[in-house]
């Protein structure tokens, strides 16, 4: 489980990739918008790629836990179509 720091960043990450394409993204856009200053940013994360590369570790390890509570394969074809429209941005 990611501790607080992490997920702030994380959602701030996902926040701003609904409004702006991930190369117009910086550091500084990341922790103003959630708050934190760049030291803490670069405890938890080389750089945003580091960043991208966790969300999408973290991203895949939530699917296949609710992936294997799921057993009709109709739910799972729906929660997998679900979650890529609702995180289409990292895609």
């Amino acid at each position: 489980m990611p501790n607080f720091t992490k997920k702030a960043i994380k959602d701030s990450m996902k926040k701003l990739l609904n409004e702006r394409p991930l190369n117009q993204i910086t550091v500084k856009d990341i922790v103003e918008d959630c708050g934190i200053n760049r030291n803490s940013f670069y405890y938890h994360f080389e750089d945003i790629y580091d960043l991208l590369k966790w969300t999408f570790e973290e991203e895949a390890i939530a699917v296949v836990w609710h992936y294997d509570l799921m057993c009709n394969p109709e739910e799972i074809i729906n929660f997998v179509l679900d979650y890529c429209e609702e995180n289409r941005f990292l895609l």
